[in-house]
């Protein structure tokens, strides 16, 4: 089983096409997963969800798409992230509306946990810290757990199954997962750790002895940023907003 999660695209539909075409040219058949915060601080909202959606693509509900659909205050978020809200929610359809009010906040498949934050939070806490991860890690009821939220790519988990949890670093090759991991999958539309490029995971799950769990490999996708902050621009979403795409941040 072959599975590509995408996280946070925040409405940014060049850097969503980006990473699409990148899934099929990689793997091909892959199902994909997305972990929340599909619309929010970008200028294309319908029409990521209209992708996806034509994508077949399942996952969870993130805290912007929550505002966006009033399950949570638009007052709980900062001043930029809030104008974006109101925008985006004065441009939903009632298609696009309906879709994100039927998106779970967590859910299992399989080996797999997916949810936005975390478990205990599934809108708002961010796994950033050991300490947080391993508090999560023992209330899952899967050996993994596919997360965002942070707009980092990260792993937590532990080197023996009686281990504590603890950060691995990633980089380019696929890493084996063992039970108890927490893979943040980084930002496909907001990246923040630096580095502007789309960011998702490949998860190739494997029932081979010694490695049930398989591997997941970070992959980076560049994208046509200038068009992304072009088409901000053009709804007057905050300068902020645009600016922070060139530089990861």
């Amino acid at each position: 089983m072959t599975v590509a999660v995408i996280s946070d695209i925040h409405a940014n539909l060049p850097a969503l096409r980006a990473v699409l075409a990148d899934i099929d040219a990689t793997a091909p058949n892959a199902t994909i997963w997305h972990t929340g915060d599909i619309v929010g601080y970008n200028a294309h909202p319908n029409e990521v969800i209209e992708l996806l959606h034509s994508r077949s693509v399942i996952g969870v509900m993130g805290n912007h798409d929550a505002a966006a659909v009033d399950v949570i205050d638009v007052l709980d978020f900062n001043s930029a992230a809030a104008a974006a809200i109101a925008w985006t929610k004065s441009v939903l359809t009632q298609a696009s509306r309906e879709w994100l009010e039927n998106l779970p906040r967590i859910v299992e498949l399989g080996d797999a946990t997916l949810v936005h934050g975390s478990p205990s939070d599934p809108f708002w806490e961010y796994i950033d810290s050991a300490q947080r991860a391993g508090a999560n890690a023992e209330t899952l009821k899967t050996p993994l757990l596919f997360h965002g939220h942070t707009h980092r790519p990260r792993l937590f988990a532990a080197s023996d199954p009686a281990g504590p949890v603890h950060a691995i670093p990633i980089n380019v090759a696929p890493i084996s997962l063992s039970k108890h991991a927490l893979i943040n999958v980084g930002s496909v539309g907001q990246p923040r750790d630096g580095d502007p490029r789309a960011c998702w995971v490949l998860w190739e799950h494997s029932d081979v002895e010694g490695s049930r769990l398989g591997s997941a490999t970070w992959r980076r996708v560049p994208y046509a940023i200038r068009e992304t902050q072009a088409a901000m621009r053009a709804v007057h979403l905050p300068e902020r907003l645009i600016e922070r795409l060139a530089h990861g941040e």
